[in-house]
């Protein structure tokens, strides 16, 4: 089994359900689970823009990205928070290798416009893959954790990839059998603000197309569609402060948040 876990920086800011997710990572990986680590830093890019006053701008879910959030993003990403998460592994004495997806031409991205042709700046979409490397970490039985960073095919300067992306373009290039979201949400809202168990590709596109997913849900939600078009089988979206909500979702294979498939 090999599942890649995305991490969202809103539930990693959080010190309680981070040491929870940390320790249930551990213990997939105690069970000779070949897992692969995704995150984000949404949260910890935007206190360090604000302190350095570079200003945070968004549209349709996606942060706009000029020269120097772009290079603050990479500081935030590749340096503390995937360094962080190898600290907290090791302390539960799990090895983990984190990089950016440039680390040997892994993930290479071309530019991204919004929907409306908005120019988003360093915004990329990923383009090709690689899983070398990642096979590499896992043949060492570490953990790969990485950063939602990739080069541009084109000048092969750095692209900001948005972390649902990202990790739906992991998924298919080291062939893994489930896509997990981890966030603060715990699933999919319909129009009642009820978590949906189940989406296909059809429920997805209407909840696209009549705005009732919003925010940072319809990157995901498109996350989603790539990473089934990739040939992922399984797709969940699920709550942190669920109980053992990853360990439940991978070893017993329960239906926990929103399924996709």
């Amino acid at each position: 089994m090999k599942p890649v876990i995305k991490l969202g920086g809103s539930v990693l800011v959080d010190s309680t359900l981070r040491l929870k997710l940390v320790f249930q990572i551990s213990e997939l990986r105690r069970q000779a689970i070949n897992t692969v680590l995704v995150h984000g830093g949404g949260k910890q890019i935007a206190e360090m823009l604000s302190r350095l006053k570079i200003e945070s701008r968004f549209h349709d879910g996606l942060r706009i990205t000029d020269a120097a959030a772009r290079d603050v993003i990479q500081m935030v990403l590749a340096g503390k928070v995937g360094k962080d998460l190898v600290a907290d592994l090791a302390r539960l004495n799990v090895s983990a290798v984190s990089f950016a997806g440039g680390d040997a031409m892994s993930f290479l991205s071309t530019k991204l416009k919004a929907e409306d042709g908005t120019d988003l700046g360093f915004v990329g979409q990923i383009a090709r893959t690689d899983g070398k490397l990642i096979d590499a970490i896992l043949s060492i039985n570490a953990v790969p954790v990485i950063a939602c960073l990739a080069l541009s095919a084109h000048d092969f300067s750095y692209h900001n990839i948005n972390g649902d992306q990202m990790a739906a373009a992991v998924a298919p290039a080291c062939a893994a059998d489930e896509l997990i979201f981890v966030t603060d949400v715990g699933g999919v809202k319909d129009e009642k603000g009820e978590t949906i168990s189940h989406l296909n590709r059809e429920r997805i596109n209407a909840l696209l197309e009549s705005g009732v997913a919003h925010g940072g849900m319809r990157p995901k939600l498109r996350a989603c569609l790539s990473a089934l078009d990739a040939g992922v089988k399984r797709i969940l979206i699920i709550g942190a402060a669920e109980e053992n909500s990853l360990l439940r979702a991978c070893l017993e294979q329960e239906s926990v948040g929103t399924v996709i498939s």
